[in-house]
């Protein structure tokens, strides 16, 4: 028992740095405009170290040394393929964090983040870390000290979601869900970040009307069929109006205003440039690279999470993604917590119609909910 506590706290303070070195060291514009690879590296690595340490106070079966085996040898061919250690690195977190519940994890990256993102505010309060101030028509969007509005927006929207479900863990009534409404509301003045608003908002009104008496008390295959049924919709949305985007028709001319350009643009990207793959592609998504055409450099930007996969990380792990999350929100959605959870849930798919980085563990904390009910629960179940 003394073994399996260290164990844990010694993986949560590994994912703790980890969250840390990412915040600091990879999205500031102190990062933007320094070079601090070599400093990332070190915390990087040092992180990654702790992790692996992490590792050796476990028990494995032989399943799941094969399962994990075969998993990180997919993970290598798709980052030889697409050039990028995401799914490296996601695959790693989430084997490293097996067996801790998920209310730990959820609590340790609640603390961290907020400390470190009330740090880098005050920072770039005091202009030691420089902010982006941009605009969107007339509207003016602050990244406080974050390389992108949008950053920090998804930084608030992580905090918020986990604030409720750590409350809701606590005591069921519905006081901590009210936090949504002036989070919104400070989003809509200070970042514009409408991506964050609509996800609180879909989580905000999900959350009251399932309060109502005929969906309390609906089972758990009721959650688990909508869950696929958002799941399947989503990346159908995002097929769909990735190729069949026409400018020419006036519908898609006013969503693509909407949706800022996407659908125009992913679909340049696939038809033009990346056409999805099986096994990715190394590819200039993120836009710190990009294509020259006719002698001038085109930036190519998939911001929504389902086509950003398809394209960078290809089909076989589009497949893998969706086979996790629905997975995952099975085994979730069977325990106490599935209110609270479901909603998060659909937020986050709401979110990643407009965001490139579901598959990211450093947004996306639900990678880790394979273990979301706590030990007592657990045991019942396996009785």
């Amino acid at each position: 028992m003394k073994i399996n506590n260290f164990s844990e706290i010694f993986r949560l303070s590994g994912y703790s740095l980890f969250i840390v070195t990412f915040s600091f060291f990879y999205y500031t514009q102190l990062a933007v405009i320094t070079n601090l690879s070599s400093t990332a590296n070190i915390f990087r690595g040092v992180t990654f170290f702790i992790l692996f340490l992490g590792l050796f106070f476990r028990k494995y079966s032989i399943r799941e040394i094969f399962l994990i085996v075969m998993l990180f040898l997919f993970s290598l061919y798709v980052s030889s393929q697409s050039k990028s250690i995401d799914t490296l690195v996601t695959l790693f977190l989430i084997v490293a964090m097996r067996q801790i519940e998920f209310r730990k994890i959820v609590r340790v990256d609640f603390y961290t983040r907020l400390i470190s993102t009330i740090a880098i505010f005050i920072l770039s309060s005091i202009r030691y870390i420089p902010t982006l101030d941009m605009y969107r028509g007339s509207t003016l969007r602050h990244s406080f000290g974050f390389y992108h509005p949008n950053l920090f927006g998804a930084y608030i929207l992580i905090l918020t979601l986990e604030f409720i479900y750590l409350g809701y863990l606590k005591n069921r009534n519905s006081y901590r869900v009210w936090v949504i409404l002036p989070v919104v509301w400070f989003i809509g003045k200070a970042t514009d970040d409408r991506s964050v608003e609509i996800a609180l908002i879909i989580f905000f009104l999900l959350y009251f009307l399932l309060q109502i008496p005929y969906f309390k008390e609906a089972p758990s295959n009721f959650y688990k069929a909508i869950t696929v049924v958002t799941f399947t919709s989503v990346s159908l949305i995002s097929l769909f109006s990735s190729y069949e985007y026409n400018p020419t028709i006036g519908i898609w001319t006013i969503i693509n205003k909407l949706l800022s350009g996407r659908p125009e643009l992913i679909n340049t990207i696939v038809k033009g440039f990346y056409p999805i793959r099986w096994f990715g592609q190394n590819t200039p998504l993120l836009g710190d690279s990009g294509v020259i055409v006719n002698g001038v450099t085109k930036f190519l930007y998939a911001d929504n999470s389902y086509m950003s996969i398809l394209i960078k990380f290809g089909i076989c792990t589009f497949l893998v993604f969706t086979f996790w999350v629905l997975k995952n929100s099975f085994s979730f959605l069977e325990g106490k917590n599935k209110l609270i959870m479901f909603c998060w849930l659909i937020a986050m798919l709401a979110w990643g119609l407009s965001e490139n980085k579901l598959i990211l563990v450093q947004f996306n904390i639900l990678l880790f909910s394979y273990f979301e009910g706590n030990k007592e629960e657990l045991k019942c179940k396996n009785i």
